[in-house]
């Protein structure tokens, strides 16, 4: 199916009529995304991925109780955390849990999941070229606490406003800019070593 123009609203309403070319066209413009925040609570790049497709299954049957004063995108990301947080506390009682895993291309090489971050501008990848320093980002992001890493990857990794997390997550806004804070400190202790060693080398080679 071909990316198309149309808003969100108007692929919705399309979609409550009946239309799934109309909500198909939503599963494109969000998969990525919903696979992303998934990861970012789960860890597991499968398990998001079956945990995304699950929320669009719910997400399609309860199209006809969305308020459409809402926004489809943080509507949608609601159940997309809520469906990855069930999918986490049943396979944590299975004690099956594999955490922060990579994604593995055709030819069975581990991706990092920072090349998968979708952005129109600057992405993390031209931020952080260096495959030591990715895998490192990948630890911190993944050691941070389970709040935190939620607001930071919708945040920094999905593109959302604040108001768009507040309106996701449930929480107040100055909320969110509390945990945003809270998750860029933890995630600078933990990486300044790593950059500071990173640019030593770098001046080696000078």
């Amino acid at each position: 199916m071909e990316r198309t123009a149309l808003s969100d609203e108007e692929l919705v309403t399309r979609a409550r009529g009946g239309n799934r070319d109309a909500f198909g066209a939503l599963v494109l413009r969000y998969e990525r995304h919903a696979i992303l925040i998934a990861e970012g609570i789960l860890g597991n790049w499968e398990l998001a991925k079956d945990a995304s497709q699950n929320a669009f299954a719910k997400a399609y049957f309860a199209l006809k109780k969305f308020r459409e004063d809402s926004k489809f995108k943080t509507w949608f990301f609601r159940i997309v955390m809520n469906e990855a947080k069930d999918v986490y506390r049943k396979e944590k009682s299975r004690g099956r849990f594999k955490m922060w895993s990579s994604e593995e291309t055709e030819e069975g090489e581990e991706k990092s999941i920072l090349e998968l971050i979708p952005s129109e501008t600057e992405s993390p990848r031209e931020l952080f070229e260096a495959r030591e320093l990715k895998n490192q980002l990948e630890r911190a992001i993944s050691q941070l606490p389970d709040r935190l890493r939620q607001v930071f990857v919708l945040r920094y990794l999905n593109g959302l406003s604040i108001r768009e997390i507040s309106e996701s997550l449930g929480i107040a806004i100055g909320t969110v800019k509390a945990h945003l804070a809270q998750g860029v400190h933890k995630l600078k202790e933990f990486l300044s070593p790593v950059v500071a060693e990173a640019q030593g080398k770098s001046n080696l080679r000078r």
